[in-house]
């Protein structure tokens, strides 16, 4: 600001200073001072050097004071008393400048005054005394003798320090000064041409100025004030920016006319803008039709009530229009009133009173409390007033839909109105609803017909073109109505640009000239927009911009100046090719916008819009505006865009968004079932295995059941087999050596004495016991203990950890003990192994810490791992989520063992009756592992699960559990393993990927489905593959699922991408 102040100081010879003096007494001083000045630099005016010849001296006088910073007056009595510098006081006076008093000389003496008036009479001095010429103060002007003086006595004070001081008071505010200086020139310039709005400041010399109003000095007094007239200028500068509208509107009778412009004053000096009939209605105008304008284009009615305005016709006239429009009336009381006189609106509204204009505290007190309530929810008000005259403009024009809201304007007004609604005074009028509401209708960012772009010096001519072009039916951008306060100036500018089908450029000496009229041309240039130049003032054509010397203007100064008839060209030019104009704006828009967003192919035209963009562009050659590079190359992507593809980081990103999601569902245990079905289903397409020839099933079937009750010799005894039945049967068994007998019955009754000894004679037996639990439906059931002679570490409990309905799939090893009932921690098929491995010189580890009381290692027979489902050390893997105590204890995966098909088919089973007969051949029982248990379904007390291969007695079970910890050991005989969590979730990722690539590489259906069913092929046969030889259980079902997603997924992106 400072620097662009400085520049024009020179060019308009701004000065420092200006020396006021009487050159009687001071004309030697003040040369002195001159020089001195001049010497540091500064720029004073003094009549000895800047009054040329053949000139109006006061004139030039007056203009040296004007446009001097300073205004240095040096005391003495002669300019003390001179008229020519009285004059010069009092016009500083008017202007508000900075006086500086400088004392030179007190009074001169007798012998002073005789030297200057020689052969005068003696008593002419005393004349002269007696009128107090003689002396500096009798006749001193009483502003000057209010200041402080700097004291340049000569042969009293020190002129080099007098000097300095004088030296520091011009650098004190300087900047405030200098702005005081310059813009009093410019309002003086505006004054003296008619105050035609030409001469108006603009842009950001407007926007300056407003700031320099507000300036305010606390603790501190203002070097300067700004006149009135530094206000009126500025805030017709402000009020011609905002295309006429006001912040106050003043209500008043011609009687309190003074008073009204007293008022007016000591606002514009608050930065607000004042409509009064003074200043605002021009000539040849309709009085009632301004005062009507300017009431819906002000935020506020300021009332000045007195008896005289109640009794006005046009004061109640202007009263009941703006309460028609809602408006804020602040009644100021300026003369007392009867009560009975005041309208009841008015009565309900509290009064700001000045009754007493002469009484300045009272008056600036009322002052005050006016600006208070005028700042007190401003923006709401002014908003209502923007919103108002938009509404009445369009309601007056037949509801012109080019006058409608649009972007930004439209958003603002539409949060305005919510917030009127509810609010019980100065609410929003059904019109502005209505005009709000039908702007909503309108299709969004829809292109305008015309971007007016000018000086604001030429506002006037531009206000009255965008009028007609509205009236017309022409959609604008006009700057006054489309950019809102505190929005980004150059970014809303060519925003208007690219929206605007055409751009309009009013050329006159100010718009050639200005740098923001030549950047708006520019940016025009850049989007090759169809550009129409109006001729306003004669211009050089010199001086035009290449890219408005080229097109051929509309002069509206033909036609005697003629606007309606030069508008008339105007239009047919504007009305020229209009749809290729419209389509050349819409592409336009549509590749700016591709291009904002990284040339995102969701941006590109599509289907019946690029086959028209396609023949628009077969009509481009030759034609104005030709297309931009971008809008071709926009095309060109269009064209591409249905052989396009989402981008690989799109199709990683989906399968990594699949995944995520296939994640949650297994980490809350929703993907369970259906993991679970896909292992059952490869489990059962596994190859056959041989026999397992350590162990052998003596099964209780039909036939034994039968043969036990026709026998005499078992009647006694209690069970399923009774006493003497099983102990005859250990009793046999024993004969042929095996290496150990598991009894799979529950025998917690008391037993007949030869049972009882044979249960103690019988070391190689391992029985069972039974741990309480729930059942499926949540009771509590009690636990089965071991028979009684048969200690603890040949018991294993027979609990077995099922998937609901009895279906098992796991191998439940290690529990925790039920001293009630079942006191110890290992399953009957761990005792039967752990014994069995024993034999053969194999160690077992288990992983059971007592100090811990947790399961802290794996366990571990030998050199082989049985892995668990859930440990700390191993974390949670397979498709087994650890709800509840489903995986309590120490589980692994059971690995059925098949032959021929069916699982129970992998150990010889010999009926009970046979060994009771003694017709099982002894090589069938030597060193194996005997288990007894029910074989028959019909049985009551039958033992049967559901697993992957159908029903299965629970004896038939635990000989697969014993089998898979024997043959894993001795035979290497691979144990059912899975991935930890992680690498899960990265197989299942992959695979997602795969799914992915697939729809994204193969375009063709007939390549696709084939690539399709070759990944899932693929992914099958691996898992299958994996569980059937390895033993390993990777995720099929989430691998399949997040595939098959992941592919979808990009096949619907790729369809919105082309769609």
């Amino acid at each position: 600001m400072n620097s662009s102040l400085e520049v024009l100081g020179k060019i308009n010879s701004f000065q420092d200073a200006f020396i006021s003096y009487g050159r009687a007494d001071s004309k030697a001083f003040a040369t002195k001072l001159y020089d001195r000045l001049l010497k540091e630099g500064r720029k004073v005016w003094f009549d000895q050097n800047d009054i040329p010849l053949g000139v109006d001296y006061q004139n030039q006088i007056d203009d040296g004071i004007e446009k001097a910073d300073n205004f240095l007056f040096l005391i003495a009595p002669h300019s003390v008393n001179s008229p020519y510098c009285g004059k010069e006081i009092e016009l500083a006076l008017r202007r508000n400048k900075r006086i500086i008093p400088l004392l030179h000389v007190e009074q001169i003496t007798e012998e002073i005054w005789q030297q200057r008036n020689p052969g005068r009479d003696l008593s002419e001095w005393e004349t002269y005394k007696s009128k107090g010429l003689h002396s500096s103060f009798p006749n001193m002007h009483p502003v000057i003798g209010k200041i402080n003086w700097v004291y340049f006595r000569e042969g009293i004070d020190d002129f080099e320090k007098s000097f300095a001081g004088l030296l520091e008071i011009f650098t004190r505010h300087r900047d405030y000064v200098k702005q005081h200086t310059y813009f009093l020139a410019k309002a003086l310039e505006w004054e003296r041409n008619q105050k035609q709005s030409s001469y108006l400041l603009t842009g950001e010399e407007r926007i300056q100025a407003e700031n320099w109003l507000k300036i305010r000095f606390k603790d501190e007094q203002p070097p300067c004030e700004p006149t009135d007239l530094h206000c009126a200028f500025i805030g017709e500068s402000t009020k011609n920016a905002n295309n006429l509208m006001t912040h106050v509107f003043l209500s008043y009778s011609e009687k309190e006319r003074a008073f009204m412009e007293k008022v007016a004053n000591s606002l514009r000096r608050e930065c607000f803008t004042v409509w009064t009939n003074l200043t605002d209605i021009n000539s040849g105008t309709d009085f009632v039709e301004a005062i009507y304008r300017g009431l819906e284009e002000a935020d506020n009615v300021v009332y000045l009530m007195s008896p005289a305005s109640l009794a006005s016709q046009y004061c109640q006239m202007e009263l009941a229009h703006a309460r028609t429009h809602k408006k804020r009336i602040i009644p100021v009381l300026i003369k007392e009133v009867e009560l009975e006189q005041v309208p009841p609106e008015l009565g309900a509204i509290q009064f700001i009173t000045i009754t007493d204009p002469e009484q300045e505290a009272q008056y600036h007190d009322a002052i005050a409390k006016l600006i208070k309530v005028l700042r007190e929810d401003a923006a709401y008000h002014e908003q209502h007033k923007i919103v108002l005259a938009k509404a009445l403009k369009w309601e007056r024009q037949k509801r012109n839909p080019s006058i409608l809201l649009r972007g930004y304007n439209l958003r603002q007004a539409e949060a305005w109105l919510k917030v009127a609604k509810q609010r019980t005074q100065n609410s929003s009028t059904p019109l502005q609803e209505e005009f709000i509401a039908e702007s909503l209708k309108q299709p969004p960012d829809a292109s305008l017909d015309v971007f007016i772009a000018y000086s604001r010096t030429d506002s006037d001519f531009a206000r009255k073109l965008n009028e007609t072009l509205q009236i017309q039916g022409k959609t604008t951008w006009f700057e006054q109505e489309s950019i809102a306060s505190g929005v980004d100036f150059q970014q809303e500018i060519q925003r208007g640009i690219e929206y605007a089908n055409n751009f309009l450029f009013i050329i006159s000496p100010n718009s050639v000239n200005s740098p923001d009229s030549a950047a708006q041309v520019e940016y025009a240039m850049s989007l090759n927009k169809r550009i129409v130049t109006v001729l306003y003032q004669e211009v050089d054509p010199a001086t035009l911009h290449p890219g408005l010397a080229k097109v051929q203007w509309v002069d509206f100064r033909k036609h005697g100046g003629d606007f309606l008839t030069n508008f008339g060209e105007l239009t047919r030019t504007l009305d020229t090719d209009p749809d290729y104009v419209r389509t050349h704006t819409r592409l336009l828009l549509k590749a700016k916008e591709w291009e904002q967003h990284g040339r995102d192919d969701g941006f590109l035209v599509r289907g019946k819009d690029l086959v028209a963009s396609q023949q628009w562009l077969t009509q481009t050659t030759n034609r104005e505006p030709a297309p931009t590079d971008l809008q071709l190359e926009y095309l060109a992507a269009s064209r591409e865009l249905p052989y396009r593809r989402v981008k690989r980081r799109t199709v990683m990103l989906t399968g990594l968004a699949v995944t995520a999601l296939v994640f949650a569902g297994r980490f809350f245990g929703l993907m369970q079932p259906v993991e679970l079905a896909a292992y059952d289903h490869l489990l059962r397409l596994r190859p056959n295995e041989p026999k397992d020839d350590r162990l052998v099933i003596v099964g209780v079937d039909v036939d034994s059941a039968e043969m036990i009750d026709r026998s005499d010799r078992y009647r006694l005894g209690r069970g399923t087999v009774p006493d003497l039945a099983l102990s005859d049967t250990l009793k046999a068994l024993n004969r042929h050596q095996p290496r150990l007998i598991g009894l799979d019955f529950i025998r917690d009754l008391s037993s007949l004495p030869e049972l009882t000894q044979t249960f103690k004679d019988t070391t190689n037996l391992v029985a069972v016991c039974k741990g309480s639990g729930t059942n499926d439906r949540g009771q509590m059931k009690k636990g089965n203990k071991a028979p009684t002679n048969v200690p603890i570490e040949r018991v294993g409990f027979a609990n077995l950890q099922d998937d609901g309905g009895k279906f098992l799939r796991r191998h439940y090893l290690m529990a925790g003990a039920d001293p009630d009932y079942c006191n110890t921690m290992n399953a009957f098929s761990l005792v039967l192994a752990q014994k069995y491995l024993e034999g053969k010189g194999i160690p077992y580890s288990s992983p059971f810490d007592p100090k811990e009381e947790d399961f802290v290692r794996h366990m571990q027979f030998g050199k082989t791992v049985i892995p668990p489902l859930w440990a700390p050390t191993s974390g949670n893997g397979s498709g087994y989520r650890d709800r509840g105590d489903q995986l309590g204890g120490y589980q692994a995966m059971l690995n059925y063992r098949i032959h021929q098909g069916d699982p129970e088919k992998f150990v010889p089973i010999v009926p009970l009756k046979d060994v009771l007969e003694n017709r099982v051949p002894a090589d069938l029982i030597r060193d194996r592992i005997v288990l007894i248990g029910l074989v028959d379904k019909a049985e009551r007390q039958a033992d049967y699960w559901n697993t992957p291969y159908g029903e299965v007695p629970g004896v038939v079970l635990h000989a697969q559990m014993i089998s898979q910890l024997l043959s894993a050991t001795l035979n290497g005989r691979p144990l059912i393993w899975w991935m930890p969590m992680g690498s899960e979730t990265l197989w299942i990722f992959g695979w997602s990927v795969v799914g992915g690539f697939v729809v994204w590489w193969f375009r063709q259906p007939r390549f696709l489905a084939i690539a399709g069913v070759v990944s899932v092929v693929t992914l099958y046969g691996i898992c299958y593959f994996v569980l059937a030889f390895p033993g390993g259980w990777l995720p099929l079902a989430p691998a399949l699922i997040a595939l098959i997603g992941t592919g979808a997924g990009v096949g619907c992106l790729n369809y919105y991408l082309r769609k």
